[in-house]
């Protein structure tokens, strides 16, 4: 029995020397990215076992992925190699202080994935499946494989966990994301994660209390609020978690190195107090990094950082 199958895209991003444009010239860094496997990558770091469903491209970049996830064991019997697409790509720009995204990810590898990706009882082997409003967004069959995905752990006793993270590029409207993630959380999912501006964006005011009453069938709910920590709403009861204070060097990925955490530490059976503080610790340690991956930490980095509070 593995703990986590999580399901989406990777993406390899490039970065500009920190506080410039990508329109200057200059050094840029390469990293590796994609929210559904920066959770895969966390979980390994965190000592857990993950499998990530995903396809890549025939490509220097879908070699070094497969590399990257085998080096720090993350299963790949279900990531595909397409011999007609490519690994997307996105670059970032840091303009008056914020991090803006530029996609290269039409037509991509793993948005041509399809239901036929996995088999009915694979799911049985896993304790959490993990997806994401990006991993839906791909493309119309990516939406059907998220649905089937969550379908058929809802047929055993795998938890879902899905993590909104709507991306207005991906989508022809509002209504039509609204749409498509509704269907996902409505089809059975327990663990919903989703940000302040995220919950604007689609209409769903600002009250997490007023979300829980939206998706009943959801177990726990938590709003990602940046600087401002996190609140999650679990069975009636609704805890906040302050930041913690680090010297920030990018913020991309912290949101999904708080999923990783806050899964893990619900898979060693610690109570949401004690999830929600794991959580924000490993959250803070990505932001001391460049990039997802750079300082995503381990269970002994986050206990240690937890420690000296």
């Amino acid at each position: 029995m593995k703990d986590v199958l999580s399901f989406g895209e990777p993406l390899v991003g490039f970065y500009p020397t920190r506080g410039s444009s990508i329109i200057d010239d200059g050094p840029i860094i390469k990293t590796w990215g994609g929210d559904t496997s920066n959770l895969a990558l966390g979980i390994a770091r965190l000592g857990h076992s993950v499998s990530y469903l995903t396809k890549v491209g025939d490509d220097p970049f879908g070699t070094a992925f497969i590399r990257l996830w085998q080096t720090n064991g993350v299963d790949t019997s279900f990531v595909t190699i397409d011999r007609n697409r490519r690994t997307g790509l996105y670059f970032v720009s840091f303009e008056e202080g914020v991090h803006k995204l530029t996609y290269y990810r039409s037509n991509s590898a793993a948005s041509s994935i399809t239901v036929d990706c996995i088999e009915a009882n694979s799911l049985k082997n896993y304790r959490v499946l993990h997806l994401s409003g990006i991993s839906i967004g791909m493309s119309d069959t990516a939406l059907e494989t998220g649905i089937h995905l969550v379908k058929l752990a809802n047929q055993g006793n795998t938890k879902v966990s899905f993590d909104v993270n709507y991306r207005a590029a991906q989508w022809e409207s509002v209504q039509s994301a609204e749409k498509a993630i509704v269907q996902i959380i409505d089809n059975g999912v327990d663990l919903l994660e989703i940000t302040d501006d995220e919950m604007g964006a689609l209409g769903w005011g600002k009250s997490i209390s007023d979300l829980a009453s939206r998706f009943p069938r959801c177990e726990t709910i938590i709003r990602k609020e940046g600087a401002d920590g996190a609140t999650v709403f679990s069975k009636g009861k609704k805890y906040h978690f302050p930041a913690i204070s680090v010297q920030v060097k990018d913020t991309v990925g912290a949101g999904d190195s708080f999923d990783a955490g806050f899964i893990v530490a619900l898979l060693e059976g610690k109570s949401i107090q004690a999830a929600g503080k794991f959580a924000t610790a490993t959250a803070a340690l990505t932001c001391t990094g460049t990039g997802p991956l750079e300082r995503m930490p381990t269970k002994e980095q986050v206990n240690t950082l937890l420690a000296s509070l």
